[in-house]
C-alpha cells in the first residue's frame, strides 16, 4: 500500500503572488529585467521538477492586512498586483496550493494582463507598467500544465490494473468510487470501457461475482479504479487534480452515510443494497447546495438515473 504521506516539509517554497503571471509570460517566451530579478526562472525550474511543489503565497501584509517584512522591499504596485492576483484567485496571503492547482487556476481566472500588469489610461496618469506588458508573451504561456499521467502511461496502467482486478479474489476501492459507478451506467448503458478509470470492469466484475468481498479505503492507496487516471500520481500514489480534497470528503461522507468505517469489506451484492437504501441522491456527498471555492465545486454526475438502470438486476427500478 502506497503510504500517501506529505512532502509539504521538503517541497515548499515562498512565492510572491504577482510571480505567478511572470512564470505565463516566461513560459511565453518573454524575458524582462523583473524575471530576472525576482528569480522567476529558478522558481520555473523548480516547479517543473515538481509540479506539485507547494506555494506559499506571501505579500506584503498578512491576513488581516498588516504589513509584514516585505513591505519596506516591494513598490505601491507590486503590493497592488498581489492583491489583485490574490483576490481573482479567491486566495489570501499565506494561503498554499501546489503549482499545478495554481497554475491552473491563473490560467481560467486572469486570462490576460489587464488591469494588473497593464493599466488604463485615466486623468491621473498611470502607473508604470511591464515591460512585457503589450506583447504576446502571457497568452502565449497561461496554460496548465502537463498532468501526472501521459496518455502512454494511461494505457500502461489500464492494462497492468484491469489485469489485477480481472484476476482478485477481493475488490478494494476508494468507498466514492460505488457512487462513481452508479453515475457510470446512467452515462454508460452499454459498458463502454473508459481510458481514463475501471468503473466499468469494476461494475462487471461485481455483477459477475455477487457475492465477491469488498473492501473500501479511504484515499487512492491501493484502490482499483484509480491508476489510469491522467490525475494519479503513481510514484506517491495521490490524486493530483483539483478535486482532491472534495474527494477525500466524499470518501469520509460516503462511509458515514454506508455506517462503515476505511477497512471494512463486506460482499458486493450487499454494499450496493446498503447503497440503495440510504444513498438515494448524493447531496451532501457529491454535490453541494453552495459552491465555495474551486475545490469544493460540485460533481453534478446523474446518480438518480444510475440507481434507476439497477447496479445488480434486483435493485432496478420499474
Amino acid at each position: 500500500m502506497k503510504k500517501e504521506t506529505s512532502n509539504f516539509q521538503t517541497a515548499r517554497v515562498d512565492v510572491e503572488p504577482r510571480w505567478l503571471m511572470c512564470i505565463a509570460c516566461l513560459r511565453g517566451g518573454g524575458q524582462c529585467s523583473r524575471i530576472t530579478r525576482w528569480g522567476i526562472a529558478q522558481l520555473w525550474e523548480r516547479i517543473q521538477e515538481n509540479p506539485d511543489l507547494h506555494l506559499i503565497m506571501r505579500t506584503s501584509f498578512d491576513e488581516v492586512g498588516a504589513r509584514t517584512a516585505l513591505f519596506d522591499s516591494q513598490t505601491p504596485a507590486e503590493r497592488r498586483q498581489d492583491l489583485d492576483v490574490l483576490q481573482r484567485l479567491g486566495l489570501c496571503p499565506t494561503d498554499t496550493r501546489t503549482a499545478r492547482d495554481l497554475l491552473t487556476r491563473v490560467s481560467e481566472l486572469i486570462p490576460d494582463l489587464y488591469g494588473i500588469c497593464r493599466y488604463p489610461d485615466n486623468i491621473y496618469g498611470k502607473w508604470e507598467e511591464c515591460e512585457l506588458a503589450d506583447g504576446t508573451y502571457y497568452s502565449k504561456g497561461n496554460h496548465p500544465l502537463a498532468w501526472a499521467q501521459l496518455p502512454c502511461q494511461m494505457a500502461e496502467q489500464k492494462t497492468i490494473s484491469c489485469a489485477a482486478l480481472a484476476d482478485t479474489d477481493r475488490v478494494v476501492i476508494r468507498a466514492h468510487h460505488l457512487l462513481c459507478i452508479v453515475c457510470y451506467l446512467a452515462r454508460h448503458p452499454q459498458l463502454e470501457p473508459l481510458a481514463e478509470d475501471n468503473l466499468c470492469e469494476a461494475l462487471i466484475k461485481f455483477r459477475e461475482n455477487p457475492d465477491i468481498p469488498v473492501t473500501l479505503v479511504e484515499g487512492p492507496q491501493d484502490c482499483c479504479i484509480c491508476p489510469p487516471c491522467h490525475a494519479y500520481n503513481q510514484e506517491r500514489g495521490l490524486c493530483v487534480a483539483l478535486c482532491h480534497l472534495r474527494d477525500r470528503k466524499k470518501d469520509l461522507d460516503t462511509f458515514v452515510a454506508l455506517g462503515m468505517s476505511p477497512g471494512d469489506t463486506l460482499p458486493a451484492r450487499e454494499l450496493y443494497r446498503r447503497v440503495y437504501e440510504r444513498i438515494p441522491n448524493v447531496m451532501g456527498i457529491c454535490r453541494y447546495e453552495t459552491q465555495t471555492s474551486p475545490e469544493w465545486k460540485s460533481c453534478n454526475g446523474p446518480y438518480e438515473q444510475g440507481l434507476s438502470r439497477g447496479i445488480f438486476p434486483e435493485f432496478e427500478r420499474k
